[in-house]
């Protein structure tokens, strides 16, 4: 393995202290670490797998190697190396190049010199000796503030433990077994990005992230429990939000069996862990002890919906499947975060999947009383992902019957967002309370998610019937898709608005950072077909984007690409500018040719090697005679997710590029005048993209009055 280390994350020196926080987020540091503190690194490992002593336990651990990613879709664009940048690990405001990760794995640093720490304001000698007997954790006082950062800024969004079970746990008299040390090295690593504790220089912070990172790892590929897995899910918002490529896909795909292999995915009472009739399949080991009470029990619950939760966030902006299957589900939603934290036990209603609707005989019970906005959350995204399961299913737009079917169940899945906002209780379903005096005091981070994810769900639905990439005369654009498309984006900025007024931003996670996103992307493909230009809000939203990566580095990438697509488009403006020429209206033409661009290399990179019994034969020459450019590749991550609908295999042949001349390099690139398209069915396609003059009188979504 390589020993890349150029790609490291600024000083903490250079940290804007001016983010509100109400929690007393650290200020701007004192002076770097003492310069007579040393740190011992180690030579270069080169071994794939390399055994370690360590104090950690009894056996020794594997420095885990990641392969290089695959040369998938997302590998080849997004830039994402197997070993995650560490930019976000220190806050910082740039977001240059160091955005993006190193070639290679990491290697890091050896283990710190101990330091004598006085334990913060508690009489718990025996923890500390516990905790300062580890070298590869923080000092005990560090490792306490890197805890408490934890809940103040993460657990906010990803409500899994219990603050006084967990630091009970963790800094009580009782001693500490290996479950506590892993959950603590999974809590260090996630929260380091929001320490500016001058102790840790960059150095150090690369240290205690990789070894805290393998030892999570080393843990829970070996071990199966709650805690494991608790650490695992924190360790995976980790790597979730610091990038989207194999790190993060490789730790879901470990949690998202483990959860059900623990039992975690159905309650005790679920007739699929005791079905009427027993058989072989449907009677499921349930592993885990009883949990002693309510607080754990919930935890549990709790786990699984998080888990539940990122799975659907790293699979509704691609075209695969969900890990987590609807039919592997039996479970009731999460309850209110006061009842949970007073240890009382309540009951609520089942979470309601296609394989058991709502009015199943023993899942009939509700209890609103119950719900808290975490609930909701977990609801709203069950509906959004029924919209991502139907929209990647392809349609024939040119088959009448397989249109109806299509826009019946598009209307369906319509009506349960509406219904569903409309049985929100006030307390929940009401976004003027962002408005009201002293709203910031009653709104918490899952309400803001809850409204983010229902808004997202609109624009993920809609955005497929009033932007479609294709059409023929019996599937058209519908208007009124596109204003709920445009209602959903000003609401997601008015959100946007609110948290950052309120100092909330530094307590929401990745799953925000893709709401601000997609709306961002919505104005820059409304703005290529509808509008022919671009809506303000895009600068708020690419901003509010820019301050979430000074901790995730995700949303600095999702800043990135969106920056240059703006400045691309600017410079087209100023060129038509000098020269006068204005072909197309407005400044539609470059963003509609990268939303072009984007649907080639879509059908090029995902779908031309498919080969199927019966369909075209393709033709050598299909395959681009270059490799694409970056910026093209940018485009497509920008734009596919638009990319609706998908059609058949047979009809993808006929509506996506049929010879090399579309990727050649004198014809490709954003500013082509034709888009590399050159024959009928391309010319078809470029009027599917730049041509969405539509009438409003004879929608077929919404059918006006005569």
């Amino acid at each position: 393995m390589p020993h890349n280390h150029h790609n490291i994350a600024p000083s903490v020196r250079n940290s804007n202290p001016s983010l509100p926080s109400d929690h007393g987020t650290p200020r701007e540091p004192a002076p770097l670490f003492r310069p007579t503190d040393s740190i011992r690194t180690p030579q270069a490992e080169t071994a794939l797998f390399l055994q370690k002593p360590s104090t950690f336990s009894a056996s020794q651990h594997v420095d885990f190697g990641l392969p290089p990613p695959t040369p998938s879709m997302h590998s080849m664009h997004d830039g994402f190396q197997p070993q995650m940048s560490m930019a976000g690990i220190s806050p910082s405001n740039q977001l240059g190049p160091g955005l993006q990760t190193g070639p290679g794995a990491q290697e890091y640093y050896g283990q710190s010199q101990q330091q004598s720490v006085r334990s913060p304001g508690m009489n718990v000698a025996q923890g500390q000796t516990q905790i300062s007997s580890d070298q590869d954790l923080p000092p005990y006082d560090l490792l306490y503030a890197l805890v408490d950062l934890y809940f103040k800024h993460i657990n906010t969004w990803c409500p899994i433990l219990h603050r006084k079970s967990t630091l009970d746990s963790l800094f009580g008299p009782s001693t500490l077994d290996d479950t506590d040390k892993v959950l603590l090295h999974a809590i260090v690593a996630a929260t380091l990005r929001y320490s500016t504790d001058p102790r840790l220089t960059e150095e150090k912070r690369r240290h205690y992230h990789h070894v805290s990172k393998q030892r999570v790892l080393l843990y829970g590929m070996e071990n199966s429990s709650v805690k494991a897995l608790q650490a695992l899910v924190i360790l995976a918002l980790d790597l979730c939000g610091s990038s989207n490529g194999p790190p993060g896909w490789n730790i879901m795909a470990l949690i998202t069996r483990s959860v059900v292999q623990l039992g975690l995915a159905v309650e005790s009472n679920s007739l699929s862990v005791s079905p009427n009739y027993a058989s072989i399949y449907t009677l499921r080991a349930m592993v885990l002890p009883e949990p002693k009470d309510f607080i754990e029990e919930e935890s549990r619950r709790r786990l699984f919906w998080m888990i539940y939760l990122l799975d659907r966030y790293a699979t509704i902006a691609t075209a695969f499947d969900f890990a987590l299957n609807d039919k592997e589900i039996d479970r009731t939603l999460p309850c209110r975060d006061d009842l949970w934290i007073k240890n009382q036990k309540v009951e609520t209603r089942w979470f309601h999947t296609q394989d058991r609707p709502p009015g199943t005989p023993d899942h009939d019970m509700n209890k609103p009383e119950n719900l808290g906005a975490f609930s909701y959350y977990i609801e709203i995204l069950g509906i959004l992902s029924k919209i991502h399961e139907f929209l990647k299913q392809p349609v024939d737009i040119g088959a009448l019957g397989d249109v109806e079917q299509w826009q019946l169940r598009y209307k369906e899945l319509d009506n349960s967002l509406a219904s569903w906002k409309f049985g929100l209780p006030g307390e929940y379903g009401n976004m003027a309370k962002l408005f009201q005096p002293g709203g910031s005091k009653t709104l918490n981070c899952a309400w803001v998610m809850l409204h983010a994810t229902y808004h997202t769900a609109v624009i993920r639905l809609h955005s497929s019937a009033a932007y479609p990439t294709t059409r023929s005369p019996i599937f058209t654009p519908s208007y009124s898709a596109s204003q709920r498309c445009l209602g959903a984006v000003e609401n997601i900025a008015a959100l946007g608005e609110f948290v950052v007024q309120n100092g909330m931003l530094n307590k929401l996670g990745p799953p925000f950072a893709f709401t601000l996103w997609v709306a961002a992307r919505l104005l820059l493909v409304h703005g290529s077909t509808v509008e022919h230009k671009l809506a303000p809000q895009i600068a708020f939203l690419v901003d509010t984007l820019r301050d979430m990566g000074r901790y995730w580095p995700v949303a600095g990438r999702y800043c990135q690409l969106l920056q240059r697509v703006l400045d691309e488009h600017s410079d087209s403006e100023r060129a038509v500018g000098q020269t006068g020429e204005r072909i197309t209206p407005s400044s539609v033409k470059i963003l509609a040719d990268m939303r072009r661009t984007a649907f080639d290399l879509d059908f090029l990179i995902s779908r031309q090697p498919r080969h199927l019994a019966g369909a075209p034969s393709r033709r050598p020459s299909v395959t681009p005679a270059r490799t694409p450019a970056p910026n093209e590749l940018e485009y497509l991550d920008v734009f596919d997710f638009f990319n609706v609908p998908r059609l058949p295999f047979s009809h993808e042949a006929s509506s996506g590029p049929p010879n090399s001349s579309e990727m050649n390099s004198d014809n490709a690139g954003a500013n082509n005048e034709n888009g590399g398209m050159n024959n009928g069915n391309n010319a078809s396609n470029e009027f599917n993209i730049t041509n969405f003059m539509v009438d409003a009188s004879s929608d077929w979504l919404f059918k006006q009055p005569n």
